[in-house]
């Protein structure tokens, strides 16, 4: 791994996801995580911008969980001598259900009053 890390900002990881040619694949690599914002990767497998994997930590955290999260694609480097692709990602969030919305309204309403 050739990003510009620093150990107190990177994280083992292992990413899965379908790459540019619609292949599932799955790598272990490190995340840059230098800020709440930025987050990158190197990865072998050619992404898509706006293509959506699933990242987890290899070491659990202190609660044991290490689940994958959801991420997409933003950014998109060229393949660089080494073959790999920086990709900057970032988290996606599940939308809310629509008895979630009338939940969130209702009890607004209820606070207003």
């Amino acid at each position: 791994m050739l990003l510009a890390m620093d150990v107190e900002n990177s994280y083992r990881v292992e990413i899965s996801g379908w790459d540019a040619g619609e292949n599932f694949f799955v790598e272990k690599t490190v995340l840059d995580w230098p800020s709440d914002e930025i987050k990158q990767v190197l990865l072998r497998s050619p992404l898509r911008e706006g293509s959506v994997i699933f990242m987890r930590l290899l070491q659990p955290l202190n609660d044991g969980h290490n689940f994958p999260l959801a991420y997409q694609a933003v950014q998109v480097a060229p393949r660089d001598l080494h073959g790999q692709v920086r990709v900057r990602l970032a988290q996606l969030h599940p939308r809310a259900t629509h008895r979630e919305l009338a939940m969130l309204e209702e009890s607004s309403a209820m606070q207003m009053a």
